[in-house]
C-alpha cells in the first residue's frame, strides 16, 4: 500500500486504521511505470548481430537429451552389472558407455536394453525400445557388412546386448546367438587381451551356456578359443569364477556333444576337475553367513551371504554344474529296485543343489545376473519341487525375478504349475 509523507502515520494507514510501517527510501526511475514507453538514453551503445536471429525450439532436443542420460545411467547402474559378473575391470560398467559416445552401434545397443528396463512395469514396453532395437539392428548389419576382417569390440559388444535384449522375450528367438558365436570362435590370442572384446566374450558364453541349458543342445562356442584368456593364470576372484563358467560349459558339451555319445571317462574327468575347483577356491569364496534351510522356522531356502558377485556367480555354476553331472551318470544296475531308488537319490541331489542356486541368487545386491542363472535352473529342474509349500516359494521367486529384472517369468511360473499338477495326479 503506497502512503504520502505525513508523520508519524501517513493518511492512508490512518484511513485503514493499521500501524503504519515505513519502507525503506527506494527511488525508482520516473517514466518507467505500465502507461510510460521504454525510453533510453540518446549515448545508448546498440550491438547489431552479423546475421539475421532465428529463434529455434530446442524443448524436444532438451527432453531427448535427458532420456538419453537417463539411458546411459540406467544401464550402468543396473544391466551392466549383469554382464559385468565376471570381469574384475568392470568394462561394461565403465567403458561401454564411454564408448558408446563415439560408436553409435553400441549407444543404441545401451539405449534400447536401457528402455526396456526402464519402462519394464508398464503395460506397453516395446515402442520405444523397439525404435532403438531397430535402430542398432540397422547399423549392425551395416557393421559387419562392410567388415573385411575382424570385428570390432565395440560392435561384439552391441551385439551380446542385443542379445541380452532378446533373452527377456517369454519367446526368445536366440537372433543374434549364432552371430556372437562365430565372432567369438574366430577371435585370435591378441583378442583375448583382457579388454573390452574379452568381456563381451565371456559374456557370450554364459549366454550360450543358458540356451544349451534350457534348450538341452550342444553349445556353438569353440571351447578351445577361451583357452587363450589369462583368466586360467591369474589368482584373482573374478578369474576363479570364470573357471567354473568354463567348466560348466565342458560339462555341457560332453553331455550334448556335438558329433559324438558322451564319454563316460570325459564325464568324469571333469567330474573330479568341478570337485577340484570347489575344494581348492580361495577362502573368500566361503560364505560370510551362511544358514541351513529349516521349515519348521518358515526358512524354505538355505540363507547364504557372499562378499561380491564373483563368489555368487562362481557357486551357483558350481552347484548347476554338479546338477548336470548327477544327472548325466547313468545307473548301472539290472535290479529294478535298486534302478528306482538311485533315480529317487539323483532327484534329491537336483533339489538340494536347486536350492543352493535359489538361496545364491539372493547372496548380493549387486548380483543380479544370479536372478537369471537361477530362473533358467528353475525352467529346467523346477518339477523336482513336489511339496506345495517349496512350489509357492518358486513363483515368489519367479515373479520377484521379474519385478526386479523385467525379465519375462510369467509363462515359466505357468509351465511349473502344468508340471507339478500333472506329477500330483499321476501319483
Amino acid at each position: 500500500m503506497s502512503g504520502d509523507k505525513e508523520i508519524p502515520s501517513c493518511s492512508a494507514c490512518i484511513k485503514a486504521g493499521i500501524e503504519c510501517e515505513r519502507s525503506l527510501q527506494v527511488r525508482f526511475r520516473p517514466g518507467l511505470g505500465s502507461s510510460a514507453g521504454y525510453a533510453f538514453s540518446s549515448d545508448q551503445v546498440w550491438v547489431r548481430p552479423r546475421k539475421s536471429l532465428e529463434y529455434r525450439d530446442e524443448t524436444t532436443r532438451v527432453s531427448l537429451n535427458y532420456e538419453i542420460d537417463e539411458g546411459q545411467e540406467n544401464f550402468a547402474e543396473n544391466m551392466a552389472l549383469w554382464a559385468d559378473a565376471t570381469d574384475l575391470k568392470r568394462h561394461f560398467e565403465l567403458e561401454v558407455p564411454r564408448r558408446s559416445m563415439y560408436f553409435p552401434v553400441l549407444r543404441y545397443a545401451v539405449f534400447a536394453f536401457s528402455s526396456r528396463h526402464v519402462n519394464r512395469d508398464k503395460s506397453d514396453t516395446s515402442t520405444e525400445a523397439l525404435e532403438y532395437y531397430d535402430h542398432c539392428l540397422s547399423l549392425l548389419i551395416e557393421a559387419v557388412g562392410e567388415s573385411n576382417g575382424p570385428i570390432d569390440e565395440e560392435t561384439l559388444a552391441a551385439i551380446a546386448i542385443l542379445r541380452q535384449y532378446e533373452e527377456m522375450d517369454a519367446d526368445d528367438m536366440e537372433m543374434h546367438l549364432t552371430g556372437t558365436s562365430r565372432i567369438v570362435n574366430s577371435m585370435s590370442i591378441f583378442d583375448f587381451n583382457g579388454g573390452l572384446g574379452e568381456a563381451a566374450a565371456w559374456l557370450c558364453l554364459r549366454q550360450d551356456i543358458y540356451v544349451s541349458l534350457t534348450k538341452q543342445r550342444p553349445l556353438r562356442s569353440d571351447l578351445e578359443t577361451y583357452t587363450q584368456s589369462d583368466v586360467f593364470r591369474r589368482v584373482d576372484d573374478a578369474a576363479y569364477a570364470n573357471r567354473m563358467v568354463f567348466l560348466l560349459a565342458k560339462a555341457l558339451s560332453c553331455v550334448f556333444p556335438t558329433d559324438a555319445c558322451a564319454s563316460g571317462d570325459k564325464l568324469e574327468n571333469i567330474r573330479q576337475e568341478v570337485d577340484e575347483w570347489f575344494d581348492s577356491k580361495p577362502a573368500a569364496f566361503n560364505p560370510i553367513l551362511e544358514n541351513a534351510r529349516n521349515k519348521e522356522e518358515g526358512r524354505l531356502l538355505p540363507e547364504i551371504w557372499v562378499l561380491s558377485p564373483f563368489h555368487a556367480v562362481g557357486l551357483q555354476y558350481y552347484q548347476i554344474a554338479k546338477i548336470v553331472l548327477a544327472m548325466s551318470t547313468p545307473i548301472a544296475t539290472a535290479s529294478v529296485f535298486e534302478h528306482i531308488r538311485q533315480g529317487k537319490k539323483v532327484e534329491r541331489t537336483v533339489r538340494n543343489h536347486l536350492l543352493q542356486v535359489i538361496a545364491l541368487a539372493s547372496s548380493h545386491a549387486r548380483a543380479e545376473n544370479a536372478l537369471f542363472t537361477a530362473r533358467h535352473s528353475l525352467s529346467v529342474w523346477g518339477s523336482v519341487f513336489a511339496e506345495k509349500e517349496d512350489q509357492e516359494m518358486v513363483l515368489t521367486f519367479l515373479d520377484h525375478v521379474q519385478q526386479k529384472t523385467g525379465w519375462n517369468t510369467i509363462s515359466l511360473s505357468s509351465t511349473l504349475r502344468q508340471q507339478w499338477t500333472q506329477d500330483s495326479e499321476e501319483h
